[in-house]
């Protein structure tokens, strides 16, 4: 550089006469010129006219236009690939167009450009969602406004009325489903709701982990101290999560956990403390598993599930406890047994008069009143079919809660199958 400027000043000068000097002089203010309406993309590298720039309204840029080019940012936003072909914007490739543009993401801004993008009744729609973006974020509404300006960079206001609202809003749907189940039958079961005035981000654990407990306590639900102790066991759980959880905290901290040791002992203590209490708690009330007297009155057999699932008095849990014509192997006992019986019997000929003289008029009364029930059931089951309809449609059943027409006339598909496996034996 040295060396350039030495033989600069030692070469010598060129000289010009007046209409050449001032001819320069008319080039060079026309190249200054020209340059003073260009500007610099340093993503391409290279000299564009300023109209190629979108106007940037960020007080400390000087230049008054993006740090780089309309061009840039719309490969950016359209996500060009290696062979040069656009594909639909998405609102993370938006996101890093306008950080390179320093401009702000907006959510209300990029809902209603959505909107316009698809408006196909104006007749004026966009070709994608970032043309519609890109012109609305250069109204003057937003002038002034850069990349940190953005809604994600702000922090989210909630104000102790709407921390509820919040909480619920936060969790899946699936995990508010549960959640409002194990409410309402912890409150169905007890009576009232023991974690009203609890957290709204605790409950889903509290009503999940109690549920647990009175469910299985069959008829010592009605049992206060036990219901109490449940309640005081499952808070209890509860601390001693938040325990863990704090004492994980301070222990990822390397460069602290001597200043945090004291810290984390006592709150080894606390917990272990809690512990006790639960232990203790679980023993005198009879509620775990070592404890638990449920076992010795056959709780855990089918017989004790059943009672059980009938005495929550549950529309969906009402089954056929026991029926020949819905038990196929209750019917072949049955079949074994009377062929049994019938080897073992040596009838006469009166005999066997007697029992089909009897046989026929106990069919005969059946089949007469077989087809009277069945013109009832008709009409009922059209009865009933219009009421589901109408249930139906004004949301007051769910399909949940009613029963399938096909499982409940299954039973006669059994019996077709059975009389044409009789017909094909006689054939053979």
């Amino acid at each position: 550089m040295a060396r350039a400027k030495k033989n600069i000043l030692n070469s010598t000068p060129v000289k010009l006469t007046a209409a050449e000097a001032r001819q320069k002089v008319v080039e060079l203010q026309e190249k200054i010129d020209k340059y003073e309406s260009y500007a610099y993309c340093y993503m391409c590298d290279a000299h564009k006219d300023r109209s190629k720039f979108y106007i940037s309204t960020d007080p400390m840029i000087k230049s008054g236009v993006t740090p780089i080019c309309k061009e840039c940012a719309r490969k950016i936003a359209l996500r060009v690939d290696k062979n040069g072909d656009e594909h639909e914007p998405t609102k993370e490739s938006v996101q890093k167009a306008l950080k390179y543009l320093n401009k702000p993401y907006l959510n209300t801004v990029w809902d209603a450009s959505v909107q316009e993008s698809e408006n196909l009744i104006a007749g004026k729609t966009k070709s994608n969602v970032w043309v519609s973006y890109i012109k609305n974020i250069a109204m003057v509404n937003y002038v002034g406004m850069t990349y940190f300006d953005s809604d994600f960079f702000k922090e989210k206001i909630v104000y102790e009325d709407e921390q509820d609202e919040y909480n619920l809003n936060q969790m899946s749907s699936d995990a508010v489903a549960d959640y409002e189940k194990n409410k309402t039958d912890v409150t169905r079961l007890l009576g009232y709701d023991p974690f009203e005035h609890e957290a709204i981000s605790d409950q889903p654990f509290l009503y999940s982990q109690l549920l647990g407990l009175i469910d299985a306590g069959g008829d010592e639900n009605d049992d206060m101290m036990r219901n109490a102790s449940c309640i005081s066991i499952v808070r209890g759980f509860l601390q001693a999560s938040k325990i863990d959880n704090t004492i994980t905290a301070l222990t990822l901290d390397i460069k602290n956990v001597e200043k945090n040791s004291a810290t984390i002992r006592s709150l080894q203590d606390s917990k272990q403390k809690i512990m006790n209490t639960i232990t203790n708690l679980a023993a005198e009330s009879c509620i775990s598993l070592k404890n638990n007297k449920n076992a010795k009155k056959g709780e855990n057999t089918w017989t004790g599930k059943i009672k059980k699932i009938k005495d929550l008095n549950l529309r969906s849990a009402e089954v056929n406890g026991f029926d020949i014509a819905t038990c196929r192997g209750m019917q072949q006992v049955q079949e074994i047994s009377d062929a049994s019986i019938m080897k073992q019997l040596a009838l006469d000929e009166s005999e066997w008069s007697d029992m089909v003289a009897e046989m026929r008029l106990t069919n005969t009364k059946l089949r007469r009143e077989k087809d009277i029930y069945q013109e009832i059931n008709r009409i009922i089951l059209r009865e009933n079919l219009d009421l589901r309809d109408v249930l139906k449609e004004n949301n007051l059943v769910s399909d949940d809660d009613v029963v399938s027409l096909k499982d409940i006339y299954s039973v006669f598909a059994d019996l077709e199958q059975d009389e044409s496996e009789d017909k094909t034996d006689e054939s053979e």
